[in-house]
């Protein structure tokens, strides 16, 4: 390089720092003022639905925790493409948030070829909110008592005991084919689609489901219903005589939904840190866990930014293989 050429290049350096330095002041003044006004939670799923009623728990905390309200956006469609990908077109300014789920960060980007975003490059995690274990439920026509008593029965019926879901590659459907390979059994899949099985499984035309509990916890208590196993280390408050998958000899059934606010790539990390630590301090309320675990049974998490990215990292790669051994692909 010629000495006027490396005179103009520290030149054009040191023209661009004062840019660098009031861009930096800008993003750090509207951090200290953060948030000064409502923020948009898009849930890329129905009203009514987990996700949903999960979100409007953490929203209500939250505007306690934040003083400003938050707005709950239903944006669903297309396993939750649609509402993620207007998220991810959202100006980074830390007034637009998205509800991700490990149906869309851990399923979708092993499901469908092509995708209007990527998740990596155009998200930034928050922190995990809650670890939501997966039941086993069956109608109490099959005659089994325990996950040994379905598994038996299943050996001796390849093919014939089946199983429900929404759809195919939905968190209950992969579940079911996890739990598969784990045990060596052979059962059929029925993908219901909009409608949901759940109809189905209360009136004994499907035999059994996986899902988490919030679904079937009034008719387990009820006895319409029978859980035979969670996942997770402990049994759960809400139904404790139902036993883990480890105490019911499959321990590698480690299917799980969860979920937790991100926000577009590029908002500024002050703010991030402002809503981490929001979230941290909301998940102490007694009243906001409570209203989390009651009805999904589930683990309040609450972890760093990236200890949320790092446990992505691995329940995808952890689908990634089911999701190649089932041979399942979608099309937006």
């Amino acid at each position: 390089m010629t000495p006027s050429r490396c005179a103009a290049c520290i030149f054009t350096a040191v023209s661009l720092l004062p840019v660098a330095a009031q861009a930096a002041d800008t993003a750090a003044g509207a951090a200290a003022d953060y948030p000064n006004k409502q923020i948009r939670l898009i849930v890329p799923f129905p009203a009514g639905s987990g996700p949903d009623a999960n979100a409007r728990v953490l929203a209500a905390g939250l505007a306690r925790t934040l003083g400003q309200q938050l707005i709950i956006d239903n944006r669903p469609g297309a396993s939750g493409i649609i509402g993620t990908q207007l998220a991810a077109r959202a100006a980074p300014d830390g007034y637009t948030l998205l509800v991700g789920t490990a149906s869309v960060f851990a399923f979708v980007p092993n499901l469908f070829e092509k995708l209007p975003f990527d998740l990596e490059r155009d998200f930034m995690p928050i922190s995990q909110i809650e670890l939501i274990p997966c039941a086993l439920v069956v109608n109490p026509s099959l005659p089994v008592k325990t996950v040994a008593d379905l598994v038996a029965l299943a050996k001796s019926k390849p093919g014939q005991l089946t199983f429900g879901s929404p759809g195919n590659g939905t968190f209950h459907h992969l579940s079911a084919e996890l739990f598969k390979s784990l045990t060596g059994t052979d059962m059929r899949h029925i993908p219901y689609g909009s409608g949901g099985p759940y109809g189905d499984l209360v009136g004994g035309q499907l035999p059994l489901m996986f899902d988490t509990l919030s679904p079937f916890l009034a008719n387990v208590k009820a006895g319409k219903l029978r859980a035979l196993a969670l996942s997770g280390k402990q049994r759960r408050p809400q139904v404790p005589d139902v036993p883990t998958f480890i105490e019911a000899g499959v321990p590698a059934f480690d299917s799980y939904a969860w979920y937790g606010p991100f926000a577009p790539a590029g908002t500024p990390r002050p703010m991030i840190a402002r809503l981490r630590a929001a979230i941290a301090d909301t998940l102490k309320l007694p009243d906001v866990t409570e209203k989390l675990t009651d009805v999904s049974a589930g683990y309040v998490v609450g972890n760093t930014p990236e200890e949320f990215a790092a446990f992505i990292q691995t329940e995808r790669a952890k689908w990634a293989r089911v999701i190649k051994q089932v041979g399942v692909k979608l099309e937006l």
